[in-house]
């Protein structure tokens, strides 16, 4: 599977809709966030950028996790 302009868009999309488009990136974001982040309320609703700020979780390390799931 590609991950088309990945870096470039993933920062401003809703965790919600990045789950819904690449299903197998919940596990990642488990790693990052916690194992119950995808419970939370409201966690599907804000943008991976903000969630990375509130959260303090290295974006970059993150996008890096999700570009290693596509080969």
């Amino acid at each position: 599977m590609s991950y088309p302009a990945m870096n470039a868009s993933l920062e401003y999309k809703l965790i919600g809709d990045i789950v819904k488009e690449y299903p197998q990136m919940s596990k990642i974001m488990q790693r990052h966030f916690g194992g119950y982040c995808l419970k939370r309320p409201g966690f599907k609703i804000q943008t991976l950028g903000m969630a990375c700020i509130l959260f303090g979780v290295n974006q970059k390390q993150l996008i890096q996790d999700f570009e290693k799931i596509q080969n």
